[in-house]
């Protein structure tokens, strides 16, 4: 096991973490359709940099949350209201944007990079997704907590979250999506979204379903 193929793992798993549509590159793709892709670009800038922490937690302190499981409902339950009050903004947004010419939004590179720091920061789900991965890894004799490798791992989950959110930006475009109505089309699938979020988290919770 060379220390190299931490990082290696760390940058698949980040990538292949973000390939389905979700909140994050979603946003992004909205972003980059509303504005452009430099404004996409540090919005995503922003909420890679979230997964460092949230890589990090799921690394060094997934004993704990595997011993406290409470921790981590405390977590989901506090995500539970963050996501339907994300479901919530996002249809009344789409509601306000359904007009028929899309207007150019100007928002500040602070602002922008604000946003995907919050936004990324609200998803909590990437933690128990690194837990995983890094137990089912250690299992296996391919990772260590121990420094460095674990922090490459850190560095390759961020920078392999960039690279997929940096693909949705790109190529969003080449789909041909009519410009005046996608970022209102995406506004109700990110209210949908998060409403599944939060229900499929609820159904958990409680074994609802």
């Amino acid at each position: 096991m060379t220390t190299f193929s931490h990082f290696i793992f760390g940058l698949l798993i980040g990538f292949v973490g973000v390939i389905p549509p979700g909140l994050l590159n979603l946003t992004a793709s909205k972003i980059s359709v509303k504005q452009n892709r430099r404004a996409a670009t540090i919005f995503a800038f922003g909420a890679s940099l979230v997964v460092i922490a949230q890589v990090y937690v799921g690394v060094f302190f997934s004993k704990l949350l595997n011993d406290n499981p409470e921790v981590l409902v405390t977590l989901e339950k506090f995500a539970i209201g963050i996501f339907i009050a994300l479901s919530i903004f996002f249809f009344i947004k789409a509601r306000l944007d359904s007009s028929p010419e899309l207007k150019p939004v100007d928002k500040s590179d602070g602002r922008l990079l604000g946003q995907g720091i919050i936004l990324s920061a609200l998803n909590i789900f990437p933690i128990p997704f690194y837990i995983g991965f890094s137990s089912f890894l250690a299992q296996r004799g391919l990772f260590t907590f121990e420094y460095p490798m674990a922090h490459l791992f850190i560095i390759g989950a961020s920078l392999g979250t960039f690279a997929m959110l940096w693909m949705y930006i790109k190529y969003v475009k080449k789909f041909r999506f009519d410009s005046r109505t996608f970022a209102t089309k995406i506004n109700y699938i990110l209210s949908g979204l998060t409403l599944f979020i939060a229900l499929f988290t609820l159904s958990r919770l409680y074994d609802v379903f």
